[in-house]
């Protein structure tokens, strides 16, 4: 059974991002590129260190 807990969160030096309305997380070299359901792209520094697909977390280094 799934159940829904919210959305994902980007998590940053202790800051959290809630990724509600993003659609797409495109990696680049430095960043990331977060597409969201308007089409709104927002870059932010850094690389993925894990994925947490348990507690919906995405931790960035």
């Amino acid at each position: 059974m799934c159940m829904d807990q919210g959305p994902f969160l980007l998590i940053k030096k202790g800051e959290e991002v809630s990724l509600e309305h993003v659609s797409s997380i495109i990696p680049a070299a430095g960043e990331l590129k977060l597409v969201d359901v308007f089409g709104k792209i927002q870059k932010i520094p850094g690389s993925i260190s894990e994925i947490d697909l348990l507690n919906k977390r995405i931790v960035l280094d």
